[in-house]
């Protein structure tokens, strides 16, 4: 069943630095955009096995560095969590760092489509977020991108009698609309000379008046699966981390929620330093 799989590390930043990232002087722990995109991947192949691809074609798991010397893989099979979990230590590049300890929060797939439907979501993207759009790259958030990337995964992964047919996913992806964009874009260096420009910041989601409480339903058990899952591409190499807040659900019952300040707004990208 999809779970959250937390590993915290004895150090912080020494690990990324003896694998040739470079660590400003005073800061103790770093995030996804310092840290070179393939060595997340291949610590996260090293922990789940051989457990490969999942029917979407999609590698099983999200993952992301946290503050705090802490890594977080999101796991969506809907067996049990890999076969060598928890590591005893994972390998980022050249350094194997030790695992001080870990967590594993578990969530069945009907268990996320249970609950009071929400008609309005916040997603907070903490790592570069992109999609991909016609074969150009998207570096905004755009809510149709949104719904039809974890409608494949959920549907990859869920098991049959919750998987949401062709006809209802063509409804829900045509009744979500934006209600809000803050943030800016990032850029992450690949390597090669090469950069991916992503989205970090957050994006109000909302259902269209008048929207069924039965896709509502599946509004809400896709916004909670966006936490494990991730949004838009590679995922598997730490873009697309999202946080879900919804909280918005007070709404219903007349209580005002509190929203970021002030319009989106469109910086320059932030370059984050990576090998």
């Amino acid at each position: 069943m999809p779970s959250i799989l937390v590993l915290r590390f004895a150090d912080s930043a020494a690990g990324f630095a003896a694998a040739g990232v470079e660590v400003p002087d005073g800061v103790p722990e770093v995030d996804i955009p310092d840290i070179a995109p393939r060595w997340l991947l291949g610590a996260a192949r090293a922990v789940c096995g051989s457990a490969g691809e999942g029917p979407s074609g999609r590698e099983p798991f999200s993952v992301t560095q946290r503050p705090g010397a802490t890594w977080r893989l999101g796991w969506l099979d809907d067996d049990d969590p890999p076969p060598r979990w928890p590591p005893a230590e994972v390998r980022f590049g050249s350094r194997a760092r030790a695992v001080a300890s870990a967590e594993t929060h578990r969530q069945s797939y009907a268990e996320l489509a249970r609950g009071l439907p929400v008609r309005r979501v916040r997603l907070t993207m903490t790592t570069p977020t992109f999609f991909t759009r016609d074969g150009h790259d998207l570096p905004l958030p755009d809510p149709a991108l949104i719904v039809r990337g974890l409608l494949v995964r959920w549907n990859g992964f869920a098991p049959a009698p919750l998987r949401i047919g062709a006809g209802d996913a063509r409804t829900l992806v045509g009744a979500v609309g934006l209600a809000g964009l803050w943030g800016a874009s990032a850029d992450v260096a690949l390597g090669h000379g090469l950069r991916q420009t992503g989205f970090v910041g957050e994006a109000e989601l909302r259902l269209l008046a008048g929207t069924s409480d039965y896709l509502a339903t599946m509004f809400t058990a896709l916004a909670r699966f966006a936490a494990y899952a991730g949004l838009g591409e590679r995922t598997a190499y730490g873009f697309g981390a999202v946080d879900v807040d919804l909280a918005l659900v007070t709404e219903l019952a007349g209580v005002p929620v509190p929203r970021p300040a002030g319009p989106a707004t469109t910086a320059a990208p932030a370059r984050a330093a990576a090998p």
